[in-house]
């Protein structure tokens, strides 16, 4: 059967990452270490960022704490967010194309500031973050969230994703999951599915 709903991740899948990119930007605008910044990056913070529990003024502070000078939320989100390579291009555009066969959406941990770096006139609907869902992958309550908010039982959801924790806990749900390693693998993936 095919699928009726096609979620995609965003990070590392739509929108490559680049943690020592991030790293160099937050060094050099705060005068800190690489080391410092990596540990500023490991606080739980950013976990409660992607939960839902903190927000861009929680980052600001942090930020400003971190660095000893203010810094605001839109320069802190601009600072989280250049982690962010340009994005997927040639993905996005299958995103669309796949429309035409079923819902396409997202499904990534991420707060929901994420959005300001999808491409121009890219969209995902419906687009489940950890952070609105108040549950992170690879946890159940996160996938059960998504099959409640899309309203299909399990063997109906196509996931693609980078990490295999993730993948192997939504085809332990019942899900069909791929593992995302490159453009073309996910093509000959989509294809085998009839999707391609």
């Amino acid at each position: 059967m095919p699928p009726r709903a096609i979620l995609f991740d965003l990070g590392g899948v739509l929108l490559p990452f680049d943690r020592e990119k991030r790293v160099a930007v937050i060094a050099e605008r705060t005068g800190k270490p690489p080391d410092d910044v990596r540990a500023f990056m490991a606080l739980d913070l950013h976990r409660r960022l992607d939960s839902g529990e903190a927000d861009e003024i929680d980052l600001a502070a942090a930020l400003s704490d971190f660095a000893g000078a203010p810094i605001g939320a839109v320069e802190a989100t601009r600072l989280i967010l250049s982690v962010f390579e340009p994005p997927n291009d040639d993905l996005w555009a299958l995103a669309d194309r796949l429309r035409a066969r079923a819902v396409v959406g997202g499904f990534s941990d991420n707060p929901a500031l994420v959005r300001q770096v999808f491409p121009p006139d890219a969209w995902l609907e419906p687009l489940f973050l950890s952070c609105e869902i108040r549950a992170c992958k690879p946890s159940p309550e996160a996938f059960a969230a998504v099959e409640a908010g899309l309203g299909l039982p399990p063997g109906a959801i196509l996931f693609i994703d980078d990490t295999a924790a993730n993948v192997e806990a939504a085809r332990a749900r019942g899900w069909d999951a791929i593992l995302f390693a490159s453009n073309a693998a996910l093509a000959s993936d989509l294809a085998a599915r009839g999707l391609a």
